[in-house]
């Protein structure tokens, strides 16, 4: 089985450990003693196959169908109706996020020349050239970061988004495994994992529910960014944490400037 991406979490557990004691005749001795210590605990997203492929994208779009019956709107529909209102942009505002698109583009395909080279082989200019382009990367990623909110705070309630919403929880299902290579939420099909996974979101395990939430949110950063390797995952997750802290920044200065 190849693994995607993998990632560890700590968990305080009670463990036997042999620690320096005193007999009752003053020797010193080593006794056992039960202590409550941080144990690593290693858990991976496996690779999809073709056929997890196949079956999540038809999984996609059953759900996608069932939605529809129901009678949801699709995103076609609902764009349509704005495009008849104008579009969600205007021109100038289309044109700038073409450019955006077409800059991010050119970015990544010369992040992936480098990235072709094991970065212990990389030399000095390569190494600068990457993290120039990193950089030059972060103000288009914000953007669209901010454009791609607008867009599904609009079309939230379309079928589409039902659709991937039920997907990426169909990914989660499949593609998270405990270190041993056993899956997370146990064997069996969709109604069998989904058993387990609503048995862990009832119960009162934290440290379980930490992990489910590390599952869900890499399986969603692959779902969207599709990250091939455990460096793409990293560069992407990196980006999003700057992202984010840039973001907090501003409310920061607010809150000194009332101060």
């Amino acid at each position: 089985m190849k693994r995607l991406y993998e990632f560890t979490l700590k968990k305080k557990e009670q463990v036997e450990k042999e620690v320096p004691d005193v007999n009752k005749d003053g020797e010193e001795i080593t006794a056992k003693k039960t202590v409550e210590e941080e144990v690593e605990k290693k858990f991976f997203l496996r690779r999809p196959t073709r056929a997890m492929l196949d079956e999540g994208e038809l999984y996609y779009g059953v759900e996608l169908g069932k939605a529809i019956r129901a009678g949801m709107i699709t995103r076609p529909l609902l764009h349509k109706r704005y495009t008849n209102d104008g579009g969600i942009m205007n021109e100038l505002q289309q044109k700038a996020f073409d450019e955006i698109t077409k800059e991010l583009r050119e970015i990544y395909a010369e992040q992936e020349v480098i990235n072709q080279i094991d970065e212990k082989k990389r030399t000095n200019a390569q190494k600068k050239k990457h993290k120039e382009l990193e950089d030059k990367a972060k103000p288009y990623l914000e953007t669209m970061r901010r454009y791609n909110m607008a867009e599904e705070s609009i079309f939230e309630d379309t079928a589409e988004s039902r659709a991937r919403n039920k997907a990426i929880l169909w990914w989660v299902l499949f593609m998270s495994y405990n270190d041993d290579e056993t899956p997370f939420f146990d064997k069996g099909d969709f109604d069998d994992r989904i058993e387990k996974y609503d048995e862990i979101d009832e119960g009162q395990d934290p440290f379980l529910t930490s992990a489910v939430a590390e599952f869900t949110y890499n399986i969603s950063l692959w779902y969207f960014a599709r990250p091939n390797s455990t460096e793409q995952f990293e560069e992407l997750k990196k980006g999003v944490n700057e992202l984010e802290e840039e973001e907090e920044e501003p409310k920061e200065d607010k809150k000194a400037k009332k101060k």
